[in-house]
């Protein structure tokens, strides 16, 4: 497994990652949309990724769903057409305005500090700079909180990440099933390759 690619989250004139969503089955689920993604890039093991936004009426919204159909006829999805578009995701691009109900909160950040890059699995809410909680209910954006400073907290209580000289070594951990020896217990490892992004809301 790669570093995996982010959700996108544009929240006032800035470009953030989703780094942690509070309940991930509620938030957003490609089956809705009558999509079957296949695993097209290693970066993109889900088969999509969306950029997401909050409207003028102040509601959650998926703006651009990169995917792919698993070379089949794609869907319409709200009166719209994908266009042709190479991404980790595949070959497919969905310019939508499709709002979401998702009742909770997530974790957008920024700003990220490489020292802290993981080379599988999502990277953890910590290792951005800049990091806000938005909360809403259904869907509906009801506040934002700033937990940049949850993030610095966390930087000092977790080591960082194995430097790229170690990481060989951890691979072979992996397979020899001694990855503890190496710097990562199997818990950590765990949180670092959950695609669902739940194990990661941390503060």
């Amino acid at each position: 497994m790669r570093a995996q690619f982010f959700d996108g989250f544009n929240f006032s004139t800035f470009k953030y990652s989703i780094v942690a969503i509070e309940y991930p089955e509620a938030f957003f689920k490609i089956e809705h949309f009558s999509l079957c993604p296949a695993i097209y890039n290693e970066a993109c093991l889900r088969g999509y990724t969306g950029i997401f936004t909050i409207n003028k009426q102040k509601r959650l919204t998926l703006k651009t769903l990169l995917t792919n159909h698993s070379d089949m006829t794609p869907p319409v999805i709200d009166t719209i057409e994908p266009t042709i578009f190479h991404s980790p995701a595949g070959n497919l691009r969905y310019d939508l305005n499709h709002e979401l109900t998702y009742s909770g909160s997530i974790l957008i950040g920024n700003h990220f500090i490489e020292s802290y890059f993981i080379p599988f699995g999502f990277q953890l809410p910590h290792a951005f700079k800049n990091v806000f909680e938005l909360t809403f209910k259904n869907g509906l954006f009801v506040q934002v909180e700033d937990k940049s400073k949850d993030a610095a907290r966390l930087r000092l209580e977790y080591q960082k990440p194995l430097p790229s000289t170690q990481r060989l070594k951890l691979r072979v951990g992996e397979f020899i099933g001694k990855s503890e020896e190496y710097g990562f217990s199997d818990e950590l490892l765990a949180q670092y390759m959950d695609l669902s992004y739940e194990t990661k809301y941390l503060f």
